[in-house]
């Protein structure tokens, strides 16, 4: 039998006191029993079909259509699809939905593919979009106000996983006075969201290097890994401090690289006044821009990162050409263990990002939700995407499975079952405090008391300590040294830097801010090059300024 365990009496996943709403007359924890309207509403058919509040089933059952952006590696199991899979399986026989994607496209061609689709019209009943896609169709009257909905058909679960900001993200998500979205909240959210260095400490160890505490520390490594044959095998053939060509994304992007030189780009900081002010234009970017400059002109940034995107340099690293970059804490699970499984021999260490002086750096952070789950107004069941977030948490969380495997849990390479559904509002901090408990379990040799995920973790641990090598991606994320051991190391210390504006994306961010980013990018990409110099800074931050960057400082601080 399948044993629920709700979330306020599970060690792993408290996390913040369930979100307060205002009470209605005929609704109470579980929800209500009737739409917001208090008639059933019609699917296309004309057959009534409603719910009796979270987690109830539709009789007759319902259709409801979205939009989906899936990773390139991703993988199914045999005879599953993103349409017909294990969640949708559950929608059906469990609850009498029926889930339609109209489109489905790469992470890299949603934005472009969401916003022909906005332009023309054919939205989908819901789909999640970012903040500038928030506002502009709020703004038009696209979107259901999700206020009332969330109070009467969200879990207490739902409702305590989007308060673990004190509701920072649903104020985001607000517009006029309407709740216009749910805000998607990240598993590695939060402090995790906070990059790190990723080493060969092989590569050291062969050349007597020094772990990295400082920035010159850094260049010295990375201009050693370059030059001087750190894999010992004679030959020109490795790179020294990894870039991809969107700079910002993934691993290999200059934003743990930056950060160390106390300089912030893509986000809002609160100058000596308190006024907000933003990154990217701020005097610190411009000592970094040189560094990363000299860099490239001594070679020991590949002359070909702005062709590469992280892809190809995972592919790097893969094949022991590059050593050395700053990325995520997920990425060792499965881009450095790449490299492990093709060379047994690689070894790799994660440190924390690191400053010019050795002081601890504050990590740049995440907002803590950048994307929203929206409904379009006039959907025949605009509490359906509400009910599917509900009913994500109840399966993936909420319920545990032993002794039988979750089914959720990846069992072949680049299975993740759990990442098929389409409405995914996560703990933020759940793995940080599994690795918490994990480490606690190890130092006692007990593991018994653990639920998921943390029980997930100290198996596959222990299994690596007992020899199977399939589980070294485990250690390098969960292990005492892994990049959790880092996010453990910047929240303990009160390390990291929320972005200073967290509201809706203002008018003018909405209509220019892509622009400016794509100047910004591309300016830093030149610099970095050489096409440009670096007092070309300077003219950057004034053609910012008139190109729409004044307008939006002055909305963002009104």
């Amino acid at each position: 039998m399948k044993q629920k365990k709700r979330a306020l009496t599970a060690a792993s996943l408290l996390l913040a006191a369930a979100l307060t709403f205002s009470a209605c007359s005929n609704s109470n924890s579980g929800g209500t029993n009737a739409p917001p309207s208090g008639e059933p509403t019609e699917q296309n058919d004309g057959q009534a079909s409603a719910v009796t509040g979270p987690l109830g089933k539709y009789d007759p059952p319902i259709e409801v259509t979205t939009v989906r952006a899936v990773n390139q590696a991703f993988k199914y199991d045999e005879g599953k699809s993103i349409d017909h899979n294990i969640w949708t399986d559950i929608f059906k026989e469990q609850y009498g939905i029926n889930v339609k994607n109209m489109w489905v496209v790469d992470e890299s061609q949603y934005r472009q593919k969401l916003n022909i689709s906005i332009a023309s019209g054919d939205i989908p009943d819901f789909m999640s979009v970012n903040k500038e896609e928030l506002l502009r169709l709020s703004e038009e009257g696209q979107l259901e106000d999700l206020t009332q909905l969330l109070e009467q058909y969200g879990s207490d679960y739902l409702k305590e996983m989007l308060n673990q900001d004190n509701g920072t993200a649903l104020n985001a998500a607000t517009y006029e006075g309407k709740l216009m979205g749910i805000p998607q909240m990240q598993v590695n959210g939060g402090v995790s969201t906070a990059e790190m260095i990723y080493v060969r400490a092989d590569w050291l160890n062969n050349l007597n290097l020094p772990e990295p505490k400082t920035i010159d520390d850094i260049i010295k490594i990375a201009t050693a890994f370059v030059k001087d044959d750190p894999d010992q095998n004679g030959k020109d053939d490795t790179y020294g401090l990894g870039l991809n060509k969107d700079l910002f994304l993934q691993h290999g992007t200059v934003k743990g690289f930056f950060n160390g030189f106390n300089a912030y780009p893509d986000m809002w900081l609160k100058d000596d006044s308190g006024k907000l002010v933003y990154g990217s234009i701020q005097p610190e970017m411009k000592a970094a821009l040189e560094k990363l400059s000299l860099l490239y002109k001594d070679g020991v940034i590949d002359r070909e990162f702005t062709v590469k995107d992280w892809n190809k340099l995972a592919e790097d690293v893969a094949a022991d050409r590059l050593g050395l970059a700053y990325g995520n804490v997920s990425h060792g699970g499965f881009i450095q263990k790449t490299n492990k499984n093709n060379n047994p021999d690689a070894e790799w260490k994660v440190y924390p990002i690191v400053s010019v002086d050795g002081s601890p750096v504050n990590p740049q952070l995440s907002d803590t939700a950048n994307n929203f789950y929206v409904v379009k107004k006039g959907a025949n069941h605009p509490e359906a995407m509400i009910q599917l977030a509900n009913i994500y948490l109840e399966h993936y969380y909420l319920t545990s499975y032993a002794p039988e495997p979750n089914p959720f849990i990846s069992r072949d390479e680049g299975i993740f079952p759990g990442k098929y559904h389409p409405v995914q509002i996560d703990p933020l901090n759940v793995n940080l405090d599994a690795f918490r408990q994990v480490q606690d379990a190890l130092a006692k040799q007990d593991g018994s008391h653990l639920g998921f995920p943390a029980n997930v973790h100290y198996d596959r641990l222990k299994k690596y300590a007992e020899g199977d090598m399939e589980m070294w991606f485990a250690t390098i994320v969960f292990g005492a040294e892994g990049s959790y051991s880092v996010i453990d190391y910047y929240d303990n210390n009160k390390l990291g830097l929320y972005n200073a504006f967290q509201g809706a994306a203002t008018p003018t961010m909405s209509e220019k801010m892509a622009s400016l980013k794509k100047f910004q990018d591309e300016t830093f990409t030149k610099i970095i090059m050489g096409e440009a110099s670096i007092s070309d800074f300077d003219t950057f931050v004034d053609e910012w300024k008139k190109l729409g960057g004044d307008q939006i400082t002055a909305e963002v601080n009104e």
